[in-house]
């Protein structure tokens, strides 16, 4: 059984590397040749726009997180009729949602001229590009997201994984021949999402094919912890677009283009280091359902280290090469002030931290524990909301940066005192050197990078590729040999993990 799962979560664990190999290279095409195209404006309203329209999940209240920590125990004891209901369950609230997303849909709308303020394009363009813009969302709240929810609670995320990567490398394909050949961002926009709504059709073709779920005798289960979930969901979701909504609301559209410029870099190395935790809170959730202890803390100690390593590989690259490659991404775009330090480097540790946590905030989920940890998630998106008000004014990025790393260390630690005492029983001084050590690291190698990399001049992306291929070898080479000084025993359990095969 144990290998069973190491099976899965290292077929979970390559696909979703690969997904985000991809999502951040088709990440990195796009919005440049969104930019270069059709102006800073444009790029920051599809952003800010994107963001108005994610406030409708809202509503889903937290299915997805409750609906997931509630399918662990059935789908381990392969309790078929207990996996249907909650399923319906979770897919009957959220058709509500899909409903309201219409509506709101058709209010942002009509009213985004008026909320955006001064800007030079009409209201018939901004009606018709939200609108466009909403089409893939819609067909997830109607179909699809159900069905990722089992997939990725059964530890199938690779399913998931794949059909991401088919229709991320097909959107960008039709981006750039689309705009070739002279077509507006509007019929840009509209084949796009109807690209995405290939994904929930693929996901609710692979649940009816492979699993026979019976539909509930009486009405589906309403979700037990859903008002727990609502309350995380939405601390949650105010923590994630308070940015680029503040900017929005009292600075511009082109600080918002810069703002998501730097988000895309430093949310890809995100997604990239989390890719490598994928499908574990799956794993973790089968261990607490089986009362697996031993089994647990083993699991979770190793992927905290794991996590570590490639944080500090991946975000201390980042800090020594962001600043030159927006230098070179944006060299003919000159609508904007897009060289910005001091948050580029707020940035980076903000997601290192963030990072950090999710092996801690993945075990109440895992073990179904939402109403306990709640007052973490409340903490989180006060702190971020109070600090970024106050310091927008003082600068506009720098302050919505420094409200999002301060929320982001005030939850990692709520989450990492609350893992130790309550779920792993271990000493909070046993996981609190693998945040310091990780800060540590990455605060010496942004030092670095602002020392080294200010004195050459990086003028092609083929001697960017070249210095950044150096920085990632010098730090991976310092990464492991402090590992194996100071990490010893993990190290050798994650290389073990990594070396296992099929028939052991």
């Amino acid at each position: 059984m144990l290998n069973k799962r190491v099976q899965k979560a290292k077929i979970n664990i390559i696909t979703t590397f690969l997904c985000q190999i991809v999502v951040v290279a088709c990440g990195l095409v796009v919005p440049h040749i969104m930019i270069a195209t059709f102006g800073s404006e444009v790029n920051g309203a599809t952003a800010s726009i994107a963001q108005f329209l994610s406030y409708i999940a809202l509503l889903e209240g937290g299915i997805g997180a409750v609906a997931r920590a509630e399918l662990y125990e059935p789908l381990s004891n392969r309790n078929l009729e207990g996996v249907s209901n909650i399923y319906y369950g979770a897919k009957r609230l959220l058709r509500y949602v899909g409903i309201a997303f219409v509506v709101y849909t058709l209010f942002i709308a009509c009213f985004y001229h008026d909320i955006a303020g001064d800007i030079s394009f009409d209201r018939f363009f901004t009606f018709c590009l939200v609108c466009v813009i909403s089409i893939s969302s819609i067909a997830q709240y109607f179909s699809g997201l159900a069905d990722q929810i089992l997939l990725n609670a059964d530890q199938k995320r690779y399913i998931c994984n794949l059909a991401v990567i088919l229709t991320t490398i097909l959107n960008t394909i039709m981006v750039v021949v689309l705009t070739r050949s002279g077509s507006g961002v509007i019929t840009v926009k509209l084949v796009s999402s109807c690209i995405f709504v290939l994904r929930p059709i693929l996901f609710s073709v692979y649940v009816k094919k492979h699993y026979a779920l019976p539909h509930p005798k009486t009405k589906a289960t309403v979700l037990r912890q859903r008002w727990t979930g609502l309350g995380q969901h939405l601390a949650y979701f105010f923590h994630t677009n308070t940015d680029i909504v503040m900017l929005t609301l009292l600075a511009d559209l082109k600080t918002v283009s810069v703002y998501s410029v730097y988000n895309l870099i430093t949310g890809s190395m995100r997604n990239l280091v989390i890719s490598f935790l994928g499908g574990m809170e799956a794993v973790f959730g089968d261990m607490i359902a089986k009362n697996e202890r031993d089994s647990l803390r083993g699991a979770f100690r190793k992927y905290q280290f794991l996590l570590s390593t490639v944080s500090i590989v991946l975000f201390g690259t980042t800090a020594c090469m962001i600043l030159p490659f927006v230098r070179l991404y944006t060299a003919n775009i000159s609508d904007a002030h897009y060289m910005q330090p001091l948050f580029a480097y707020l940035l980076v540790l903000a997601e290192v931290m963030n990072c950090m946590m999710q092996p801690c905030s993945s075990l109440p989920v895992a073990a179904n524990q939402l109403k306990e940890t709640r007052w973490g998630a409340y903490g989180e998106v006060s702190i971020n909301v109070f600090l970024s008000l106050l310091l927008i004014r003082w600068n506009p990025l720098a302050g919505v940066a420094i409200g999002t790393l301060v929320a982001t260390v005030f939850k990692g630690v709520y989450y990492m005192v609350y893992a130790c005492k309550s779920l792993l029983q271990i000493p909070c001084r046993e996981l609190l050197k693998y945040f310091l050590f990780t800060l540590l690291s990455v605060g010496l190698c942004i030092l670095a990078g602002v020392t080294v990399m200010s004195k050459i001049a990086i003028d092609s992306f083929l001697l960017w590729t070249l210095c950044a291929a150096l920085v990632f070898g010098v730090v991976l080479l310092i990464t492991v040999l402090l590992g194996k000084l100071f990490f010893p025993l993990e190290l050798a359990s994650v290389v073990k993990t990594v070396t296992l095969k099929n028939n052991h």
